[in-house]
């Protein structure tokens, strides 16, 4: 995954449900400084940003290498 989009829309599929986000959200913004739900510009596609939300997904135990499209 290379955008922070692609990472959320991952998320949501592997959640099953869109409201399930907005509560995991929260975490991700506490560990990563990352809001999946309203990204800012500089966060959507740098590399830095995306590997530090999968990084803290997988400790949370949502590893999305599975879903990586590159």
């Amino acid at each position: 995954m290379r955008t922070i989009d692609e990472v959320r829309a991952a998320l949501v599929q592997r959640l099953g449900d869109e409201a399930k986000l907005v509560l995991l959200n929260s975490r991700v913004i506490l560990r990563t400084g990352v809001n999946l739900v309203e990204p800012r510009p500089a966060h959507r596609a740098d590399p830095a940003a995306v590997e530090r939300v999968l990084g803290a997904l997988r400790e949370m135990g949502f590893d999305l290498n599975g879903a990586r499209g590159g």
